[in-house]
């Protein structure tokens, strides 16, 4: 079964391309920009943190140690006198010892970020796929098949409506045209017909009459003799 639509007004149809357009191209600088976000905080967390403690571990680990041999060797140097004056190289090794606990820490919580992270990262990824496959093909297709019904409905619009075909083109005579052929001028057909219908009643009423009429003449006819014989009567009467 075909699909159908109501169009009201191919304005609105216009105004929502438009609106379209503008907004597949905020969608898109916007998951662009997610995803270098993305990247780069996995750059910050896979090279820049991790990479930065493990050496901060290095480092700190050597100055422990350092701050170990300094007190090793201030105790050599005070071995055998009464009083033992080491509590700076042991105030130093205890904030070199604190200074690696730190960043042993720091070292560790970084591991346990970077697959959370991934993990969040890949379920980003995987919702936003359907929403990025149809910004990249979908939305180009649906602003084609957009563009060709505005162009259809505007193509539309501009035909104009043909033209009733002339009488004479279509070969029918007029009423006019068939009293001229056959009676004359129009005005006389007219005029003839007006007066047969005027007399038309009255001829009517002269046929039912002659019945009538024809009894009469006859009655007539038979009392003529009786007045013509009156007269001779008479005559002979006096002779």
């Amino acid at each position: 079964m075909a699909e159908s639509a109501k169009v009201l007004s191919i304005q609105s149809l216009k105004d929502f391309r438009v609106a379209l357009v503008t907004f597949t191209e905020e969608a898109r600088n916007a998951l662009g920009g997610v995803d270098m976000e993305l990247k780069r905080m996995r750059d910050w967390l896979e090279r820049d943190q991790l990479s930065y403690w493990q050496m901060q571990v290095k480092r700190r680990h050597e100055a422990m140690m350092m701050a170990r041999t300094e007190l090793y060797r201030r105790r050599i140097s005070q071995q055998g006198s009464d009083a033992i004056s080491d509590t700076e190289q042991k105030e130093a090794l205890k904030e070199a010892q604190r200074r690696l606990r730190i960043a042993e820490e720091k070292v560790e919580a970084v591991k346990k970020l970077i697959p959370i992270f991934h993990h969040a990262m890949a379920e980003y990824v995987s919702r936003a796929a359907p929403l990025t496959d149809h910004l990249s093909g979908g939305i180009d297709r649906s602003l084609g098949s957009l563009t060709k019904m505005i162009d259809s409905l505007e193509a539309y619009l501009a035909l104009n409506a043909p033209a009733a075909p002339r009488v004479e083109a279509m070969g029918v005579s007029s009423p006019g045209m068939t009293s001229a052929r056959v009676g004359g001028s129009p005005a006389g057909a007219g005029a003839d017909a007006r007066d047969q219908a005027k007399a038309g009643p009255d001829q009517e009423q002269d046929k039912d009459d002659a019945p009538a009429l024809a009894a009469d003449a006859a009655h007539d006819s038979s009392r003529v003799p009786e007045t013509s014989t009156a007269p001779k009567s008479n005559q002979e009467h006096e002779s």
